[in-house]
Order: structure tokens, then C-alpha cells, then sequence
């Protein structure tokens, strides 16, 4: 006979087991592959090729080491590819040189070689959004064109290897853990594998991406991502029992990484203005750092700031020390990442005060208090760059009928990349000359107020900046040839 205490157990027991169930149940990850995103990805390897590089492709190099990649390259050898290539190296014109957007439209897209999108496009930039409309439907073609669902129908062996090797590598439950740590839960997990992205033969490598999808029913958090292993070339593709994602380490980052940034990036969208007030800190700070990983826009840095401390919280939150301060050395040490020993000291305020702030949405406001109470000169030290200011005199000689003439660059003292804040003194007709303080590294460029009218300096290759070390005060002078129309 069951005491009261032994009855009160097992409803305890029963009621904790049905919110597991449930749990699972809301935080399953759907593992799957696009044929528009694998289409892309085979697009960027002729462009990569083409121009010997393209992000961080080299298209000089063998990619015998990602079999499906390579057999795609083989086929599309076959053809005439300068149409696809040339319309990508328009769109990148207008897109920049990153993948956010590509990404997120071509999910939003319906399945290739249907037309139209099962999502609305959230783009602001109408400039941009009319380019990405574009170049879906140039990818949608170039997928008929050279009948690409027949060739991703008969690599199917390849692509289900790929994809069950990432489902057994899924920790249990371990999207719960995340929607416990944020305080909040999305619609759908989809994983969507990406056996087509090309990455450099090393020991273990990745490349995802996170794009968030906004539903009637609610929110779906994507990720988007790379093999991590390089694989023995085989003659034939049917030969692999291996697929390049069966690495749980890499795996388990992954899905922490890009998950994490369906959590977070939504919560900071309405404070970037207020973080862009702090935007110093890059430009005179991180921005060399920042940019070879490809993180040169200030909200973007901040962001990935963030999600990198929840990746390591996240860590400890789940017993596992060892991983935490791994990833505390690889976010700092090798990405630069310096700020997040200050943000990990307000998580920690989030994480024993959740009673107060049941989501991290709730806490985001106070989180970057964090861009308030630091400083250019704490980054630079952080950084080991140095704290010394120097006096420039910068003298330009300018085409006649110039007009007005801006300098912009890395420095608060010369607008931090706005190029129409600072002016130069007009001292003649072709002369223009200013007086700054900088930090030794120093960059700069000039404008007639905007960047269509950027000018083209002599002895500067177009489009570069002027980049400079100083060591003293100096005198600079420069010539204009000519300015972009």
C-alpha cells in the first residue's frame, strides 16, 4: 500500500516526466536539406574560382576533400557558367560582401524550382531587396538550367548520410536547456546541412549561419551549416560511409552558436540606435580584429559578443567547466571577442535574478549597460594596441570645382566612417587641409559628402583606404585624381 509521501512521489515523478516529454516534444531539431542554399553555395565556388576568391573560398584550391562539392564543380565544368557568375558579382555589388541576406531569402523561397516565397522578405533596404528578389530567381533558373533537382535526387545516398550523422550527434534535449536559459521558446528548430559550402582543407572546420523566420503560428530558428571534417577522396560518391558531420564537439558549438543567435539578435533590433552610440569602440578599437573574421558592423559585433558569453554560460549552466573556459580562450584569444569577461559578470546578474528577469528579453536593457561603462582606451589595452594620440596635419589637393570635401575614417576625430561629418578647410581653390588627433593606426578616406562620390587618391589603389602606423606627430599631403560620379 502507497503512503501519502510515496503517492505524492510519483505524481511528482509522473508530472516531471510528461514536462520532459513536452519539452522534447516543443524543442525537437528537424534535420534537412535545401536545394536553394545548396544552389548558392555551388554558385559561389565558380565566382570563387573565376576571381581566384571569394569571403574566405579559394578557388584555387582542391576541394577534393568535400565529395559533393567537388562532384558539383565536376558538372558544372561541363558548361558555360558566365551568366550565374557575372549576375552574382552584380548582386554582391549592391548586397556586400556578406551571406546574411542570401541566406535568409533563399529559405523564405520555396523550394527550387517552384517560384515565389513561402515568407515575406524582411528587408528594409529597398536598394537591396529588389537585388536579392533578383538574384534568387537568376539562382532559380541556373537550378533549372542545368538540372540541378536531379542531380541533388541522385546524390541522395550522400546528403541522408550527412543528415543522420547530424541527428545522432544532437545532444538530448539540449534545445530545452537553451529555451530555459533565455526564457523563451520558438515554433521549430530546423538544422538545414549544407554538404555544398566550401571550407579549407583542415582537421576540423565550420562555417554556419542563423537566420530567423517569423510564421503565422509563430517563430522558426534556422541554422545553416558546413561539414567540419575533410574527407578521404574516394573514386566513386557512392563509396563514403562517412559525410563530414560527425563530429559532436563541433556540432554541439554549432548549435549553441547560431540557435543562440534566434535567441538574441531579435531582442537587440530595437536598441540599435543606443548601441550604435558606442560605435567608437569599434571603429577606433576592434575594427581590424573584427573585420578579417567578418564582423565590421557594430550591432553585428555586439551581438556575436553576446552570443559567444551565452555559449559559455550556457556551458557552465550544464556542468561543463572544461568547455566553458575552451571557449572563453577561443572567443578571446583568437577572435577578439575582449569585451565578454563584462558581459559574463551581467549574465551573471540574469542568471541569479530570474525572478526579476524571466527572459532575457527582459534583461537586455540592462545587459548593455555593459557599452556604457567601457571605453576606447580599456578595448585598445585590452587589445595590447597602444593609447598614444598623435597630431596629424593633412593637407589634400583636390580636382578644381571640388566643392565641399569630408574625410572619414577609424577615428571618433574624423566621423567614424560617416562620410559626411567632417569637413575640410577649404584654404584654395584646389587645396582642402584639417588638423586631427589619432591613435597610431590610422585610417581615412575622402568624400564629397557621400559614398558615391568617393575620391580616387593618387598612389591609393580605388576603393582601399589609406592606411597608416604613425609613431609621431606628422604632416600628410595628398592629390584627389578624380572623384566617383
Amino acid at each position: 500500500m502507497k503512503t501519502l509521501k510515496m503517492i505524492n512521489k510519483s505524481i511528482l515523478t509522473l508530472m516531471m516526466f510528461l514536462l520532459t516529454v513536452n519539452l522534447k516534444s516543443q524543442s525537437k531539431v528537424d534535420v534537412e536539406f535545401n536545394p536553394n542554399i545548396a544552389t548558392y553555395s555551388i554558385v559561389e565556388y565558380l565566382v570563387a574560382k573565376h576571381q581566384g576568391r571569394l569571403f574566405y573560398i579559394d578557388g584555387k584550391a582542391d576541394i577534393g576533400h568535400l565529395p559533393l562539392a567537388d562532384l558539383a564543380n565536376r558538372e558544372m565544368e561541363k558548361y558555360d557558367n558566365s551568366k550565374i557568375i557575372k549576375a552574382m558579382q552584380d548582386y554582391l555589388q549592391v548586397a556586400g560582401q556578406q551571406q546574411d541576406l542570401t541566406y535568409q531569402v533563399l529559405l523564405k523561397h520555396n523550394i527550387f524550382p517552384a517560384k515565389g516565397y513561402a515568407f515575406p522578405i524582411e528587408e528594409n533596404d529597398n536598394v537591396k531587396k529588389e537585388a536579392v528578389e533578383k538574384f534568387a530567381e537568376q539562382l532559380r533558373e541556373f537550378y533549372i538550367e542545368r538540372n540541378l533537382g536531379k542531380f541533388f535526387k541522385n546524390q541522395s545516398h550522400f546528403i541522408e548520410g550527412a543528415k543522420n550523422e547530424v541527428r545522432k550527434n544532437i545532444p538530448a534535449g539540449y534545445m530545452a536547456k537553451m529555451e530555459q536559459y533565455y526564457g523563451e521558446k520558438f515554433l521549430a528548430y530546423r538544422f538545414w546541412i549544407n554538404p555544398l559550402d566550401i571550407m579549407p582543407n583542415i582537421p576540423v572546420f565550420w562555417h554556419g549561419n542563423g537566420p530567423m523566420i517569423k510564421s503565422d503560428k509563430g517563430q522558426i530558428a534556422n541554422m545553416i551549416s558546413s561539414p567540419y571534417l575533410p574527407l578521404e577522396k574516394k573514386n566513386n560518391i557512392r563509396d563514403y560511409k562517412e559525410f563530414g558531420f560527425n563530429h559532436p564537439e563541433t556540432l554541439n558549438f554549432l548549435i549553441t552558436h547560431e540557435f543562440g543567435h534566434s535567441f538574441v539578435n531579435q531582442h537587440l533590433g530595437p536598441y540599435e540606435g543606443r548601441i550604435n552610440k558606442s560605435s567608437n569602440l569599434m571603429s577606433e578599437a576592434l575594427v581590424d580584429k573584427m573585420a578579417m573574421h567578418g564582423y565590421s558592423y557594430w550591432p553585428s559585433c555586439v551581438a556575436e559578443h553576446i552570443v559567444r558569453t551565452g555559449e559559455i554560460r550556457i556551458a557552465l549552466a550544464d556542468g561543463n567547466q572544461k568547455l566553458a573556459e575552451s571557449l572563453r580562450k577561443q572567443h578571446m584569444n583568437d577572435y577578439s571577442f575582449v569585451l565578454i569577461p563584462e558581459f559574463e559578470k551581467k549574465m551573471e546578474v540574469y542568471e541569479n535574478n530570474r525572478k526579476k528577469y524571466q527572459s532575457f528579453k527582459e534583461f537586455v536593457p540592462e545587459l548593455l549597460n555593459v557599452l556604457d561603462e567601457t571605453s576606447v582606451e580599456k578595448v585598445r589595452t585590452k587589445l595590447g594596441l597602444s593609447n598614444v594620440k598623435y597630431e596629424v596635419n593633412l593637407t589634400v589637393n583636390v580636382p578644381e570645382n571640388s566643392g565641399d570635401v569630408y574625410i572619414t575614417g577609424n577615428q571618433s576625430s574624423i566621423g567614424n566612417w560617416n562620410p559626411n561629418i567632417i569637413k575640410l578647410n577649404k584654404t584654395g581653390e584646389t587645396t582642402r587641409q584639417i588638423t586631427f588627433k589619432t591613435y597610431p593606426d590610422l585610417k581615412f578616406k575622402l568624400t564629397k559628402g557621400n559614398w558615391e562620390t568617393e575620391g580616387k587618391i593618387d598612389g591609393i589603389e580605388e576603393g582601399k583606404d589609406v592606411s597608416l602606423s604613425l609613431d609621431k606627430n606628422t604632416s600628410l599631403n595628398y592629390t584627389v585624381k578624380n572623384w566617383k560620379q
